[in-house]
């Protein structure tokens, strides 16, 4: 993965038996927000990938580690497995079983009113994100916010994504590989996320199973 600079989160459990769900699902978020105190060079010129998206799920995880930012993982996840009998399965369980990747590989300054400097459409972004893909080679992919469902090419690969027939607002079918891609887009959960909509809609990709 050569254009990958913060390399994905993989759970332990990811396309495995352990796993919680019966897909292999990639949530795909937006951006990095960090401080100058973080010791990891993000330098946008440097080449060399780094496990930075690894240590902030590990940092989720950490009931030690406390944050706001904790919040929006916290709220994605509850309402992905709500309507599902994964509800009581603790949060561990549930991110080991997924891999988590963000869009932008530069760090996208301290907070998520600073990304709109930033262009979406750029080469490394978009190459790194079908490097990820085709080695992860997920069933489903829900990617947070507009910005990153506006970036996502129109093919990845194997043939245009064409609109869900039962969703058609939020949701593409890409041919991928001999098999079907689906792609979710929801609201960033870091906004005005309605969780009960949202949990509605999986409920009715069958991407929760």
């Amino acid at each position: 993965m050569k254009s990958v600079f913060f390399k994905p989160w993989v759970g332990n459990d990811f396309g495995k038996d352990g796993s919680v769900f019966s897909q292999k699902i990639l949530v795909l978020g937006d951006s990095h927000y960090i401080d100058e105190s973080d010791e990891v060079n993000m330098s946008k010129n440097n080449e060399e990938p780094c496990d930075f998206t690894t240590a902030v799920l590990q940092a989720y995880l950490n009931q030690a580690v406390k944050g706001r930012w904790k919040s929006t993982f916290t709220k994605f996840m509850n309402s992905f497995v709500c309507n599902t009998n994964h509800s009581e399965t603790s949060r561990e369980k549930l991110w080991n079983s997924v891999a988590f990747y963000n869009y932008l590989q530069i760090p996208a300054g301290s907070d998520s009113r600073q990304t709109h400097q930033f262009s979406y459409h750029d080469d490394r972004d978009r190459n790194a994100f079908l490097e990820v893909v085709n080695k992860l080679e997920p069933d489903i992919i829900i990617s947070w916010g507009n910005n990153v469902w506006d970036a996502i090419p129109a093919n990845l690969g194997y043939g245009n994504g064409i609109v869900s027939e039962s969703v058609k607002d939020c949701c593409l079918i890409y041919p991928f590989k001999g098999k079907e891609l689906k792609l979710i887009g929801i609201t960033h959960p870091s906004t005005s996320y309605r969780s009960s909509y949202w949990a509605n809609i999986f409920d009715e990709l069958n991407a929760n199973t």
